[in-house]
Order: C-alpha cells, then sequence, then structure tokens
C-alpha cells in the first residue's frame, strides 16, 4: 500500500500493531476504558452491548500482555497478509476474535460474569491459519526451548489449553478465548486451503487443472488441533458435569 512517498508492505498488520498500542496509552489515561470495552457476560446479555464481542480484542491487561499479543500479529499476520491479502487478514482476525468471545461465553455460561479481554483470540486464529498455509515453519515457547514444528506445536497447545482450561489456572487466563479464535481461524483457514487446492493455487505449475492435496501437516493440524475444540464445545453441551468442576 502506497502512503504518499511510503510505501507499507502489511497494512493490516502493523495496522493492528498500531491501534493496539494507541489504545493501550489511551488506557493509560482512561482507567475505564478496558471496564468499557472488555468481554463482560453479564453486560452482553443484560445490557445488550455486543460491541464488547469485538472490542475485548483491542484492550490488554499491562505492557506484557500486550507486547506478546503484537509480537503475534508481527509474525502470523504478516504471513497470512501476504497469501490473501489485508482485507482478509482483518476479517480473519475479527472473526477469530468474536469466536473467541462466543465460545468462552458459551463454555463459562455458568458463571454469572465471566469477563476477559485481549487480543489472543485472533492471534491464535491468524497462527492457526499461518501454520497451515506454511507448514514447513517452526514454532517454541518457554516450556519448549527447542522450536518444533508449527503443527505439531499447535497441536499440543490447543489440547493443553482444554486441559487447563479445565484447572485453576482458568481464572487467569482465558483458555476458551484461545480455544474459540484457535476454532474459528483454523476453520477459515482449512476451507480457504481447500478450496485453493481444488482450483490450483499455481495455473502456471499445474497447467492440466490437477487438484492440489492438502499437506499432512495441516491436515493433521485441523483434524488433531482443531476439530477436538468443537468436540470440546458439543462434551459442555450433553455432558456439561463433566467439566468445570471446583
Amino acid at each position: 500500500m502506497n502512503l504518499g512517498n511510503f510505501y507499507v508492505e502489511y497494512p493490516a498488520s502493523y495496522g493492528l500493531l498500531g491501534f493496539f498500542i494507541l489504545v493501550f496509552f489511551a488506557g493509560q489515561n482512561d482507567s475505564t476504558l478496558s471496564q468499557r470495552w472488555l468481554l463482560s457476560s453479564w453486560q452482553i446479555k443484560n445490557r445488550k452491548q455486543y460491541y464488547r464481542l469485538i472490542s475485548s480484542g483491542f484492550v490488554h491487561d499491562g505492557i506484557v500482555h500486550l507486547l506478546l499479543n503484537g509480537m503475534g500479529i508481527y509474525y502470523f499476520a504478516t504471513m497470512v497478509e501476504s497469501m490473501v491479502g489485508s482485507i482478509f487478514t482483518l476479517l480473519i482476525f475479527l472473526f477469530s476474535v468474536l469466536g473467541g468471545s462466543l465460545f468462552s461465553i458459551w463454555m463459562r455460561r455458568k458463571e454469572s460474569d465471566y469477563q476477559a479481554l485481549g487480543a489472543s483470540g485472533g492471534v491464535l486464529g491468524l497462527l492457526l491459519c499461518a501454520v497451515m498455509w506454511f507448514p514447513e515453519i517452526k514454532l517454541g515457547l518457554l516450556f519448549i526451548p527447542i522450536p518444533i514444528p508449527g503443527w505439531i506445536f499447535c497441536i499440543l497447545f490447543n489440547l493443553g489449553s482444554i486441559v487447563f482450561s479445565q484447572t485453576a489456572d482458568r481464572q487467569r487466563i482465558s483458555h476458551e478465548g484461545h480455544l474459540g479464535g484457535a476454532l474459528f481461524g483454523g476453520v477459515i483457514g482449512f476451507a480457504i486451503m481447500s478450496i485453493f487446492a481444488r482450483i490450483g493455487m499455481d495455473e502456471a505449475s499445474h497447467p492440466d487443472g490437477a487438484i492440489l492435496k492438502i499437506p499432512f501437516e495441516s491436515w493433521a493440524l485441523f483434524w488433531f488441533g482443531v476439530f477436538p475444540i468443537l468436540l470440546f464445545g458439543v462434551v459442555s453441551w450433553i455432558r456439561p458435569q463433566w467439566l468445570y468442576r471446583k
């Protein structure tokens, strides 16, 4: 995107980063901003403040929270944007934030006022898309100091989030928000990949219109890293007594 004499390669990604920072510093001067924007099941159900389903993805609980999500946008949103462009990148982020909010409210529906904030759901949605479309990338965290294949990392992260959602750690981290974002982003990413596989992403390399195969890593990530999240939500519906025991 050309902006006068400047060229911005990833306007959606850098735009999200800039908006995160702007909102964060605005919150330093307005202590009520986070409370007005965060996800609150009570406010949504009783006061119909549906905007919180999206606005919660733009407020953060401290500089470390902001930096972690900002790094996720910097690394993964740019990869997604290089594949599908700025508009689709923004849409994937917003739908993943929405998915994280809806999944959280569904899973924690027995709580009178479940609250959460942060862009993690949107970041996880972009991460799932990036790993599906670039299955060769490797990822690591503090508890995984050696980078491992991204698809294995995401499977372990999502399954771990399901487990941690049933521990006292759920009072500190919105694992449901991560899972909902990963679910929506993973479904979107797999659907787009399936469409590309059918029409042939590179017609020059496939003049006969041959159908491209979805990489095994992407297939495994969807069925072992994304589908279990859906099953988790279904179990919450048909056997709620199994989950969230004190």
